[in-house]
């Protein structure tokens, strides 16, 4: 009785031993690994600049008060500027003589959203100058600056920095030969009727807003023969003019 009683006991702790050896790892074998997973997030893109890439082609408006002259001087215009061209084209194209369809050729794509940043095309290049009105107060004599060429377009870019919101500004610019402008993105004026001499206040554009901040200007300027250039300011509601007043 004893003796199977013992023999039980050890039958008993037989089966433990092999289930015991059964649970743990098995011979050859590695315990699992835990990793930890990188964890990665998706950074937005950044917002684009509104900022100018070059100091020179900022101005600050001054509004007019009850004391500001209605006399104009060289600070009534905007005369720093971003160049972007020459685009030349032959005295055959756009159909010739007049050529006022050159007016509405993108010389650039999305002109008007032009800032300075983008790469300039093979044998043009972005200049950043203070034009000094040679032949009038407000000129910007680009027939100097491309050296008198002919049947050719170019863009110009500035960045003024309005005190307040304005809703009743007025444009006044004059052009030789055809002109566009854009302010902030949105095409406010063209003239491509005829050839003309230019001269300053030849077109005047009422009701234009400007935001507090920094207003982007775009000026396509096209040349046809002979001079090749444009003038550009802005007054209130009333015509007096606004001051500019270059920054950096």
């Amino acid at each position: 009785m004893k003796r199977l009683a013992w023999m039980s006991l050890v039958l008993v702790m037989a089966a433990a031993l092999a289930l015991a050896a059964g649970c743990g790892p098995q011979k050859g074998s590695q315990p699992p690994k835990i990793t930890k997973e990188r964890m990665t997030t998706t950074q937005p893109e950044p917002a684009p600049s509104t900022a100018p890439p070059a100091k020179a082609a900022t101005s600050e408006l001054l509004l007019p008060t009850a004391a500001t002259s209605s006399f104009l001087s060289e600070q009534s215009f905007v005369m720093d500027w971003l160049v972007l061209g020459p685009f030349e084209f032959k005295d055959t194209d756009f159909g010739g003589d007049q050529q006022q369809a050159a007016t509405d050729k993108e010389f650039m794509p999305n002109e008007g959203g032009l800032d300075g940043r983008q790469p300039a095309p093979t044998g043009t290049s972005w200049k950043a100058l203070r034009f000094k009105g040679d032949a009038g107060i407000g000129q910007v004599n680009l027939d100097k600056l491309y050296n008198q060429i002919e049947h050719a377009a170019a863009y110009a870019v500035a960045w003024l920095d309005c005190p307040r919101d304005v809703k009743d500004a007025k444009l006044y610019v004059g052009s030789d030969d055809y002109l566009k402008v854009w302010i902030n993105g949105k095409l406010i004026h063209t003239y491509k009727t005829e050839r003309r001499a230019s001269a300053a206040d030849q077109d005047v554009v009422p009701g234009l807003a400007l935001k507090k901040g920094l207003n982007r200007v775009v000026v396509k300027c096209v040349d046809v023969v002979l001079d090749w250039d444009f003038y550009f300011r802005l007054t209130d509601a009333a015509g007096k003019p606004m001051t500019v007043k270059a920054k950096g």
